[in-house]
């Protein structure tokens, strides 16, 4: 093993010992009243955000130290910059990931963690504890999805496809050039399916085929970007570049084989990302 993968190695170890830790505290907040603020944003937060990113700054620098740690609750943004840029390296960490689902005791809320090396992803987890939910990855590594190993699927175009989708909102919006109800309708399912760091899971294990972000914060996409490429899939931004430094944080994951396809009908560019060996 090279010194670069006994390193990555080292940090998938850690990352995974420091959502151990956030799980048991989501488990327990998950079963108290909820105390809730809305940020400038418009977006929500809990204690339980603030103390999930607390012990992830915790556990990593007791098991990562000397790395940087850029959390969305705390002063994370312009230090997310830097990361994306390649000027430094280090962990982004969004606490809890699907706020308003904790707050409605829906389960489909999780920690999403990953450590960024020259701007890109090289370890990522996404761990939903009420779900029963752990996926993680290493550049290099491949992917796995509660202990087994994720490949995506190899459906070859739309038609055969089941497309996940967020922000009906964002879309409905008429934003020129971002045609879903062109992807939607190709699909084999045209009612779409609901999006965010579950379907990115499910892109891994080949049970959903795409999966469409109309605009996120780079912890929201990279973990979930380098699962999808390790199964051996493909994550480009919605113009075509690289998830998490466009503009507009559009974000689209797939199987690879259909990817192209959906970026046309988006009004994108084709070229690659973060990209895997979905055509092997």
């Amino acid at each position: 093993m090279s010194p670069v993968d006994a390193e990555l190695d080292r940090f998938l170890e850690a990352a995974l010992s420091a959502v151990d830790s956030t799980d048991s505290i989501l488990e327990r907040l998950n079963a108290e009243p909820r105390e809730v603020s809305v940020k400038g944003d418009g977006s929500l937060l809990t204690r339980a955000d603030l103390a999930v990113e607390d012990a992830v700054r915790g556990a990593l620098a007791r098991l990562a130290p000397g790395t940087e740690v850029f959390g969305e609750e705390g002063s994370g943004r312009d230090g997310v910059r830097a990361l994306l840029a390649g000027d430094v390296d280090g962990w982004i960490v969004d606490p809890i990931d699907h706020t308003r689902h904790f707050v409605r005791a829906d389960p489909e809320f999780g920690t999403l963690l990953a450590y960024l090396r020259e701007g890109e992803p090289v370890v990522g987890v996404i761990s939903a504890p009420l779900l029963g939910l752990r996926a993680w990855a290493r550049r290099g590594g491949g992917a796995r999805v509660n202990g087994k190993s994720a490949r995506v699927s190899d459906r070859p175009g739309l038609p055969y496809s089941e497309v996940a989708f967020a922000g009906f909102a964002e879309w409905t919006a008429g934003t020129p050039g971002r045609d879903l109800g062109a992807v939607l309708g190709r699909s084999s399912y045209p009612h779409g399916t609901r999006g965010g760091f579950l379907q990115h899971v499910r892109v891994a294990e080949g049970s959903v085929d795409v999966a469409i972000e109309p605009w996120g914060e780079a912890w929201d996409l990279l973990p979930g970007a380098l699962i999808v490429s390790e199964a051996g899939g493909r994550a480009t931004a919605l113009d075509g570049g690289r998830p998490g430094h466009a503009s507009d944080g559009g974000f689209v994951v797939s199987n690879g084989l259909v990817h192209d396809e959906v970026l046309a009908l988006l009004g994108a560019g084709a070229h690659a990302a973060v990209e895997g060996d979905a055509g092997a």
